[in-house]
């Protein structure tokens, strides 16, 4: 579940960038109904399935046997989980009046699935949460956590699998949306500051994609890197040329400069995974007594994240192309 969680992490962040960052741009667009509507399910992912992926694995690592359910004799069952909130249902229901909105996109029934599993999952992760928390399972030997067992399973697993396929959506709508909106600045621009913060933040996209995995095809990930480093450098070098001109307070305090900065340090993190996934090709024995994989992995993370933060908040004066 460690590769879902880096995942999950990212993901959130890919889909905020693709409907967020334009807002920071001259030449963005008024929202469409599909970007309103779509946003909506990026809010989803973002306030929920965090919590929820946490719960799962908090409650079924610590489980001798997941198909029986907890005995409660585990290692600290107080802390497995944490209710939805009293605002769940209200949440819900927000949720649930924007998906009825226009268009009907074929996700839709997914959604609804994932908004079915929170609705179920409501009632029995909040008693659950009390149930285990307040050690009630030592006045019945653990019957209630059994019988809430099979409900969480459940919740769980149709939640994870209808958001999967959000997911999916997700990816093949924002890579399209990226692809136009390249092709959008460039015309507009020409290759300028629009057209490389858009290139920079889509190859970052297509490098960490290919750098999430469990066993990372460094093959893949080599190509991408190929392709994000020039890319990189054409930006910093348009940088420093509008830099000598009128536009070099704005860079500085619109944050594209400091934006380029976190390319490079994502740029770096990618190249210690790869040293680090080589290293452990050489040495299987060594790897495994290491946690070198998980720091680099987390690093990537932290330094992607940084990343797409700073991106949403880059900021064009009128005179910046």
């Amino acid at each position: 579940m460690k590769k879902n969680r880096v995942r999950r992490a990212l993901l959130a962040w890919l889909c905020a960038v693709a409907l967020l960052s334009g807002a920071a741009s001259a030449q963005a667009d008024k929202p469409s109904p599909k970007d309103l509507k779509i946003s909506a399910f990026v809010e989803i992912i973002n306030a929920e399935s965090n919590h929820l992926y946490d719960n799962y694995e908090r409650y079924t690592k610590r489980l001798v046997d997941v198909q029986k359910g907890p005995t409660c004799t585990e290692v600290g069952p107080q802390s497995w989980l944490s209710s939805m909130g009293p605002s769940a249902p209200e949440r819900i229901a927000g949720y649930r009046k924007a998906l009825k909105k226009q268009p009907k996109l074929e996700i839709d029934p997914a959604v609804t699935e994932m908004l079915d599993a929170l609705d179920a999952l409501y009632k029995p992760v909040d008693e659950a949460s009390e149930y285990f928390f307040l050690s009630k399972f030592n006045k019945d030997k653990c019957q209630r956590g059994r019988e809430l067992h099979p409900l969480l399973m459940n919740g769980w697993t149709h939640y994870i699998a209808a958001e999967q396929k959000l997911r999916a959506f997700l990816d093949k709508y924002t890579d399209e949306r990226d692809v136009k909106e390249i092709a959008d600045a460039q015309k507009k621009f020409g290759k300028g500051l629009h057209f490389y913060h858009r290139k920079i933040m889509t190859e970052a996209k297509a490098l960490i994609r290919s750098a999430d995995s469990k066993q990372p095809d460094l093959g893949a990930v080599r190509g991408r890197l190929s392709t994000f480093e020039p890319t990189l450098s054409e930006a910093k070098a348009v940088v420093d040329k509008e830099r000598k001109g009128k536009n070099a307070d704005a860079l500085y305090q619109g944050g594209y400069e400091q934006m380029l900065n976190y390319g490079e340090q994502f740029r770096d993190a990618t190249k210690e995974l790869v040293r680090v996934v080589e290293s452990e090709a050489k040495d299987p024995k060594a790897a495994a007594r290491s946690n070198s994989r998980e720091i680099s992995m987390k690093n990537l993370v932290i330094s992607y994240n940084g990343l797409v933060e700073q991106s949403n908040k880059v900021m064009y004066s009128k005179s910046m192309k």
